[in-house]
């Protein structure tokens, strides 16, 4: 084993062990903790087996595992940050709406409850 492997594979448990521990207190649900798990140990059998990456390169017409790696990075990163763009537009929208909701009521004059210590920090 190379001194990579010896350092990669463990790195690669602690994150799987990682993941399962966020999935069991709930931070993170069932799906996704199985697709990181999938992920991680899929990181561990390519660094157990860097000889296995230029097979499934070759079967899928790469020239090299090292750049299978790399295609399927960019491309789960590419997803990544579109999926987090979907996630802070959609975070945008649902502030837009409360600001709106809060400016109509108080606009209205029903000024909505806040606590004490809110109510004293606006009077300023």
């Amino acid at each position: 084993m190379t001194a990579f492997q010896w350092i990669g594979i463990p790195v690669v448990g602690v994150l799987l062990v990682g993941t399962l521990g966020a999935a069991s207190r709930r931070r993170i649900s069932p799906a996704v903790a199985f697709l990181w798990s999938v992920v991680w140990i899929a990181a561990a059998v390519a660094i157990a087996r860097p000889s296995l990456t230029a097979v499934v390169a070759k079967i899928l017409g790469i020239g090299r595992g090292a750049d299978l790696i790399l295609y399927c990075s960019v491309v789960g990163m590419l997803i990544g940050f579109f999926m987090m763009y979907v996630r802070y537009r959609k975070v945008q929208e649902e502030i837009t709406t409360i600001v709106r909701h809060i400016a109509l009521q108080e606009a209205s004059g029903k000024r909505a409850s806040l606590p004490a210590a809110e109510e004293s920090s606006t009077d300023r």
